[in-house]
């Protein structure tokens, strides 16, 4: 049977799952007749939804107790069945926040930020893939701020760019630092952050002209933070989120365990990643979480080119509110995107 072709299944369905996601308890055929904007008895309502555990979209945990949709039920519900809603603008305003981390901080500072928030809004596990470095150098500046203190704009090969407060000697000049920038955006850009390093030692080495010790070693604090130290990381955040509703996890012990498993999970995210738009796992769809009974949202974030650089996403129970969650994650990935294009 398509129930999708049958607006009685359907709308009592979609009920059912919107009762479920608000009281977390089994739903009866009475509590679906008060709410239904059809008029129908509850003895109906329970033969269609006899109907719809046959077909493996509801379970029940005994024979007089309410249903609650399967692995198969929020399928349907998630691929069809959703009104996805807009974020508000208190969500927006908070997620503006991920904006504020750019100046002065790197990429793992950004993309933290981003997982508590996200954490937070959605009240479930974040899931931040960073991003895959292109180690190429486009262009750089460093521009004095203050004595002792500069900023360092790199953008990579892709368009990534980075932003870093650095510490500079006091009597660094605002030109000093011009100097060294024209000197590196001319002999080395296009290269690899090692090979940079390399050449400017060699440079040192050989006495040749260039920059001096102090302009190295100024070069080596405005670099060193883009090495591939944090490549294949995933930052996680708001574990707490899931302790909090261990009720509805059926192995809370296990999964927690299971966020320690950093290339599994970054390896799920960018898989991920790779499909248009918001992809969600459901239950077993998810090897990693099959056991836990739990769902994954995830999206990938782009580069100013348009190409996907990493993965964010959130795990929590089953019953989640999706209609919300799913645009929030959409929302997320797109201003960390830009963010991390300095596009904003």
């Amino acid at each position: 049977m398509d129930i999708n072709s049958n607006k009685r299944y359907i709308e009592i369905f979609k009920k059912l799952v919107e009762v479920y996601v608000e009281t977390g308890h089994p739903v009866g055929s009475l509590i679906i007749s008060k709410n239904l904007d059809t008029p129908l008895s509850p003895a109906t309502i329970r033969n269609v939804m006899a109907d719809l555990e046959d077909l493996g979209i509801l379970s029940s945990d005994h024979v007089s107790s309410g249903r609650k949709p399967t692995d198969k039920g929020w399928r349907l519900f998630v691929d069809g069945l959703i009104e996805a809603s807009n974020l508000s603008e208190i969500e927006k305003q908070t997620l503006g926040l991920i904006k504020e981390e750019v100046i002065g901080q790197n990429i793992s500072s950004i993309l933290e930020t981003a997982g508590d928030i996200l954490s937070k809004l959605s009240g479930c596990v974040s899931l931040i893939a960073t991003p895959t470095i292109d180690s190429t150098i486009r262009h750089i500046e460093f521009v004095l701020l203050s004595p002792g203190r500069a900023i360092v704009v790199t953008v990579s090969g892709e368009g990534q760019v980075e932003n870093r407060l650095i510490d500079v000697p006091p009597d660094v000049s605002a030109s000093g630092l011009e100097q060294i920038s024209k000197y590196i955006n001319t002999k080395f850009a296009g290269l690899t952050l090692d090979e940079i390093r390399i050449k400017v030692q060699e440079e040192l080495d050989c006495q040749k002209e260039g920059i001096d010790n102090i302009g190295q070693k100024i070069v080596a604090d405005g670099l060193g933070f883009l090495s591939s130290e944090n490549a294949d990381r995933v930052i996680v955040r708001g574990q707490s989120n899931l302790v909090e509703k261990s009720d509805e996890i059926e192995q809370l012990n296990d999964l927690l365990k299971r966020f320690d498993e950093q290339r599994t999970i970054k390896d799920i995210l960018d898989k991920s990643a790779n499909a248009q738009g918001v992809k969600i796992f459901i239950g077993a769809e998810t090897k990693m979480f099959e056991m836990s009974g739990c769902s994954m949202i995830v999206s990938g974030y782009k580069n100013d080119k348009k190409n996907i650089i990493g993965a964010l996403g959130v795990v929590g129970p089953k019953r989640l509110r999706y209609s919300r969650i799913i645009p929030l994650v959409d929302y997320t990935a797109k201003l960390l995107g830009s963010v991390l294009s300095g596009n904003f």
